[in-house]
């Protein structure tokens, strides 16, 4: 009987830390994907090029468009020509890394940075 006990109690223990790490394990180890996809749900993307955005994924580095360093933090989103439209969201102040960020847009426009967006070094969006 004792180790019926014994056994059930080391599942729960199991469950508890699955249930208190897994969201945690979300909301710090993917804060860059969340930023990133905050911007594509913001974006129409015609073309679907940012199908590969998958917020559910550890980081976002292995997301096309994107580049990371090899502590795998976004330096770099090249968003190209992809006939996207939308708005840029303050979320990508949440880059700390972030470098670069290009695209062509159709149209956009810029939601309010707040203070804690860092200055990029490159910063190219213009409108075909």
């Amino acid at each position: 009987m004792k180790k019926v006990k014994g056994r059930e109690a080391i599942t729960a223990l199991v469950v508890l830390s699955i249930l208190v790490v897994h969201p945690f394990r979300f909301i710090y180890g993917n804060m860059e994907g969340d930023a990133l996809h905050t911007l594509r749900v913001n974006l129409e993307d015609p073309n679907n090029v940012l199908q590969s955005w998958d917020p559910t994924l550890v980081n976002p580095c292995t997301w096309f468009h994107v580049t990371c360093n090899n502590d795998n933090s976004v330096i770099r989103v090249d968003l190209g020509n992809a006939a996207l439209s939308g708005q840029l969201v303050p979320q990508l102040g949440l880059l700390k890394n972030l470098q670069y960020l290009y695209g062509i847009f159709k149209s956009f426009s810029f939601f309010p940075f707040s203070h804690a967006c860092r200055p990029f070094s490159y910063l190219y969006a213009s409108i075909t």
